[in-house]
């Protein structure tokens, strides 16, 4: 008997489409196409199984507004992209911001520049995952070894856009400007997964263990400033969690 939580052979293919505002109403104005598709097929006598799942989405605001933040692509986590952090990926943007600081000349307050950078979250995404599933104990101890492949990206950059006043007091309107290679290029995720099919949760717990060979690993130059900062990603990752990541 195939376990529901990890099928063995057949395919899905899934198409949506979210639609906010407009003719709704409401002060957000987005609609979200997504696709997704799956495919399992038995591999040997054991029963071993070739798991794919391929996910597509892309979000655009309309009528004036952009998409919220909040709605916009963060991949990364236990369901997605494993070896990295719950909504960790995806475009980061500099940004530079105004602080005070105290002239030690005059003892006043002046006004100082500083870089700082934002996740700002992608209007496109793409996932590929790829597992090859074992079963241990019937259906309901399984291992996996996985890829996962993906990354969300912006697009539409005229979306992404804030007004700001610069030191002569002028309002001004900035367009994002991403860390080089943040905004292109994938991420990638390898590793194992061990899951248990709990009876009482009615869910599998899963442990996984990854390896992110496709990361962030470098050092960048402010560029008001010129002074460097490191964003380094996790080169491994060891996890806890319930639920399927397709």
């Amino acid at each position: 008997m195939d376990n529901p939580y990890y099928p063995s052979r057949g395919k899905a293919l899934s198409l949506t489409f979210e639609y906010s505002g407009g003719v709704l109403g409401g002060n957000t104005n987005y609609m979200r196409p997504t696709a997704e598709f799956r495919f399992f097929k038995p591999h040997t006598k054991h029963q071993n199984v070739i798991a794919i799942r391929f996910l597509a989405s892309h979000v655009r605001g309309f009528a004036g507004t952009s998409v919220p933040f909040y709605e916009r692509f963060f991949p990364g986590g236990d369901f997605d992209i494993r070896g990295f952090d719950f909504r960790s990926m995806g475009p980061i943007s500099f940004l530079t911001r105004t602080v005070s600081k105290l002239d030690p000349e005059t003892g006043s307050t002046v006004p100082a520049p500083f870089d700082d950078i934002v996740w700002v979250g992608g209007d496109t995404q793409g996932i590929f995952n790829l597992e090859y599933r074992i079963p241990i104990v019937g259906r309901t101890v399984t291992l996996a070894p996985f890829m996962d492949v993906g990354n969300a990206w912006v697009v539409k950059k005229d979306e992404l856009t804030r007004e700001v006043v610069n030191f002569d007091g002028v309002l001004t309107r900035e367009t994002a400007q991403f860390l080089p290679g943040t905004n292109s290029g994938v991420r990638m995720s390898t590793g194992v997964e061990v899951g248990v099919t709990l009876p009482v949760l009615n869910a599998p717990f899963r442990i996984i263990l990854a390896w992110n060979p496709k990361r962030i690993d470098q050092v960048y130059n402010g560029p008001t400033t010129g002074l460097p900062f490191a964003l380094r990603e996790d080169k491994r990752q060891f996890k806890f969690t319930v639920g399927k990541t397709f």
